[in-house]
């Protein structure tokens, strides 16, 4: 355990309502550290990581953010440490990206609500990082999927925080625009030493991008390490019910798994064409 985390998790349970979905989960988040939660679809990572931007209350147990409780501090207190790109967006179709990416910059005002030049310079910048220059100026809803994705993203950078929680972002991105970002992110961590905790489908970019990964299956983690001691054969078997190589990547070294085939049940993972 890290001796002054970014994020510390006591024994909580997770869910919505009576349904819990994880139980007396303990995770310590270390400060400038690169993290991935992977595991399969209903397996408890968007839930553990709503959990940790406080927007689900954890239904027992606590969640600490830099020493604190985090449901004990004030709503633009959180928003000052902690920036989150979710899974799910909402917005009104005529906000344009400029404004929803001064969005970002709202922990930051003071009391008369008016954007200063470093309001101005942060919302600059995230949209540079973002490349979204050429559509400051356009609706949200006249985006592309991928190119709205980008605008959030920039929302969250705005934010300037020292710890950004990522809900699948590469979602709706083409592949390029996926290694941008994650990119992006690792930039970030290197340069300005922020943390990072990401929910990510593919395995492959989380061994890649990732000091750490968290794997998780029935709300439960099952394995947490460096990428190469979590991405293995076994763990692929267990977790996703797939038979694969894990190789080592020829150009970053990072590991890198090929799946051949699922697990049916009563089948010995051979059977390629059933």
């Amino acid at each position: 355990m890290a001796a002054d985390p970014a994020i510390l998790t006591e024994g909580i349970s997770t869910g919505y309502g009576r349904h819990v979905v994880s139980q007396r989960l303990s995770l310590s988040v270390e400060k400038g550290s690169r993290t991935s939660l992977v595991g399969p679809n209903g397996s408890g990572k968007s839930t553990t990581l709503k959990t940790l931007a406080r927007l689900l209350a954890p239904l027992a147990g606590a969640v600490y953010l830099n020493g604190q409780d985090i449901n004990g501090l004030p709503t633009r207190q959180v928003a000052r440490q902690m920036a989150i790109l979710p899974q799910v967006h909402e917005v009104p179709a005529e906000l344009t990206v400029v404004e929803l990416v001064e969005q970002g910059r709202f922990p930051h005002v003071g009391a008369l609500g008016m954007l200063r030049r470093q309001d101005d310079d942060a919302i600059e910048e995230a949209i540079r990082l973002t490349r979204l220059e050429e559509f400051v100026h356009r609706p949200i809803d006249t985006l592309s999927g991928g190119e709205r994705q980008r605008a959030w993203m920039a929302l969250a950078l705005a934010q300037q925080t020292e710890i950004l929680l990522l809900d699948e972002p590469t979602t709706f991105l083409d592949v390029g625009h996926q290694l941008d970002l994650l990119e992006l992110v690792s930039s970030l961590n290197r340069d300005r030493r922020v943390t990072i905790v990401m929910v990510l489908h593919d395995l492959n970019h989380a061994a890649r991008f990732s000091d750490r990964m968290i794997a998780m299956s029935g709300g439960d983690v099952v394995a947490d390490g460096a990428p190469d001691e979590v991405l293995t054969p076994g763990l692929l078997r267990e977790c996703f019910g797939v038979e694969a190589a894990v190789v080592a990547d020829p150009k970053t070294g990072s590991p890198m798994c090929i799946p051949y085939a699922p697990i049916h049940s009563g089948s010995d993972g051979r059977e390629l064409n059933e």
